[in-house]
């Protein structure tokens, strides 16, 4: 069984379609053989995100997504995945992406660490990223906006 929970605690203002987030998200684990996990994303805003990265990680910047993946190897998948949305708004204009597609991407990159990638090395990274590109075409609706 698959338990996916959406919070938004950075604002009523946000609009975020919550069955195209969830689907996004049920489509990656099956992709990536998964039935059985327990998933909270929780949106926020950088301020609480950096002081998470201080207090678990003793780190004293911004980041745009953290996950906590609560389970051991070869067990059910389980965790929660903090997303900063003033940061995804701030790399969408960077990175000259749309809104939405920093937040899909923000979202597969989330649940991949989740699963248990990591982005620790060059080599590993890259994967990553292959991973998100191919993840990122699966829901090409619209699923949040401000």
């Amino acid at each position: 069984m698959i338990t996916i929970e959406i919070i938004n605690d950075y604002s009523s203002k946000l609009y975020i379609e919550l069955e195209l987030i969830k689907s996004l998200i049920l489509k990656v684990l099956k992709f990536e053989s998964i039935c059985e996990a327990n998933v909270a994303f929780i949106l926020s805003n950088r301020n609480y995100l950096s002081k998470l990265k201080k207090s678990f990680f003793n780190k004293d910047h911004y980041t745009d997504v953290i996950a906590f993946n609560f389970n051991d190897k070869n067990e059910t998948i389980e965790g929660e995945i903090y997303i900063s949305i003033d940061d995804v708004l701030l790399n969408s204009k960077e990175l000259n992406q749309s809104f939405d597609d920093e937040f899909k991407r923000i979202i597969i990159h989330g649940l991949l660490h989740i699963i248990g990638y990591n982005d620790n090395t060059i080599k590993n990274k890259k994967h990553m990223t292959q991973l998100e590109n191919k993840y990122m075409g699966i829901i090409t609706n619209q699923m949040i906006k401000i």
